[in-house]
């Protein structure tokens, strides 16, 4: 393998260190993400099912208003504006609120799936609210215009009592009140319950009136006196407004059970989609955890297999370091003499520090031993030159006593020996200093060896 042919300590401990490192900074940034991210999905999850609560809240509040005597939105629209913003968050995430745009596409079609089924839903839950609001004042003003139907008709019997008209058909006209009456409880009751006994028995009212009152204004008897016939004709007239007012709070509590039917056969699809999309968001999250235990896992090998390779690699740098100091031990063995046949060097496989280090001293080992050649060699000249130095003055000596010159010559000569003589000694001198340093760097040499054993 390519890594296990790095060569130098250097390069090793940094490649061990760094690789290392760098997973351990991997596991905490994406534990720290994974952490966030969890929060995050954990709001989004929440907020998805609170979605699937909020659609049953509204349509629960649609029914209790309908059937309730006081008339409070307030909840149902607070609940409609929750929805349409969570999905409006969902679908288009809420920097503010930390969440995100759905990551999956499987999440994000079905959440557009959810907002088109909203939209309708949204339309029908406030056509409902208008209109039951229309209802709730329409029966607030029924009373008064049945009372005002019932004032019309005591008119008109009134009127027929005042010219004896028979008393079968004051009677008979005098039921209109009762039928009066009977259509405003019916449709009352009708619109509170629901029932639709009370809606037949209301039309059945409607229509023995409406039979009743044709038939009075269609009678000739009646068109033959004048006064009373003004009086039905401007009852009937009421009757028809107040029938068009009937029919009109008929056709918008049709409207609102067609409104709430369709309330009722949304919100099943409406609330199971909504399901669905918080049990993909489940899955998704779970997926991201589980890669993220995995993920863990998977760094957990990598740290062993790192801390395996860094025992391997401290145990060849140890071994090579062994066999440097083996190497420099060896020195010890020889005579400094003896230097220039050694030279310290390591395996070409050890580390290239140890390499560079060898042949350093491998270098200083070869000048030491080039130093001590010309030393050596610089002894035995200096040596040669003494002995003929002091071979030069013996025969000088000898040479005066066979001459046969003056005192005075003879002391120019002897002045001239001793001066050489002074030389020759002054040389010796020179020579043994430089046999001293000789032994002092040959000393200094051993110890340094000896101190690596030491060391050792």
């Amino acid at each position: 393998m390519k890594i296990l042919k790095l060569r130098g300590i250097n390069k090793k401990l940094h490649f061990v260190g760094g690789t290392l490192s760098l997973v351990i900074v991997c596991v905490i940034v994406l534990t720290v993400i994974m952490n966030d991210r969890s929060k995050k999905d954990s709001l989004i999850i929440n907020i998805a099912g609170k979605q699937s609560m909020l659609t049953q809240k509204m349509s629960k509040e649609i029914f209790y208003i309908k059937y309730r005597q006081n008339v409070d939105f307030r909840e149902l629209n607070s609940a409609i504006d929750l929805f349409d913003n969570n999905i409006h968050d969902l679908i288009y995430g809420n920097s503010i609120k930390g969440m995100y745009p759905p990551q999956d596409n499987k999440i994000k079609l079905k959440l557009e799936e959810v907002d088109r089924l909203w939209i309708p839903f949204k339309s029908e839950l406030q056509k409902v609210e208008k209109e039951i609001g229309l209802i709730k004042n329409d029966l607030e003003t029924l009373a008064s215009r049945t009372t005002l139907l019932l004032n019309e008709i005591d008119t008109v019997v009134k009127a027929m009592v005042k010219h004896n008209m028979n008393r079968e058909l004051i009677d008979l006209f005098g039921m209109q009140r009762t039928l009066s009456q009977r259509m405003s409880l019916f449709i009352e009751r009708y619109l509170r319950s629901g029932s639709k006994e009370d809606l037949l028995q209301f039309v059945k009212a409607k229509n023995k009136y409406d039979k009743t009152i044709n038939k009075f204004i269609n009678d000739k008897k009646m068109k033959a006196m004048p006064e009373i016939y003004t009086l039905l004709k401007k009852c009937n007239e009421y009757w028809h407004s107040h029938e068009k007012y009937l029919q009109g709070i008929l056709e918008v509590e049709h409207s609102i059970n067609d409104s709430i039917l369709y309330v009722w056969e949304k919100n099943i699809k409406l609330l199971n989609t909504m399901d669905s999309a918080v049990w993909l968001y489940t899955e998704y999250s779970e997926e991201k955890n589980n890669m993220f235990i995995k993920f863990q896992y998977i760094s957990l090998m990598v740290a062993l297999i790192i801390i395996l390779f860094s025992y391997i690699l401290s145990r060849e740098i140890v071994n090579h370091i062994n066999d440097f100091v083996k190497r420099v031990k060896e020195l010890e063995e020889d005579d400094i003499n003896s230097l220039s046949h050694r030279h310290v060097k390591v395996d070409k496989k050890s580390e290239d520090e140890l390499i560079e280090a060898s042949n350093y001293l491998s270098k200083f080992v070869q000048k030491v031993n080039v130093t001590m050649n010309h030393l050596e060699g610089a002894i035995k000249q200096a040596e040669s030159t003494s002995i003929e130095l002091q071979n030069l003055a013996n025969s000088v000596e000898d040479a005066l006593d066979d001459l046969q010159i003056d005192e005075k010559e003879k002391e120019n000569f002897d002045k001239k020996v001793n001066a050489t003589e002074d030389i020759a000694i002054e040389s010796t001198e020179n020579l043994i200093h430089v046999r001293k340093m000789l032994e002092k760097l040959k000393l200094n040499l051993n110890a340094m060896l000896e101190n690596s054993k030491k060391l050792d």
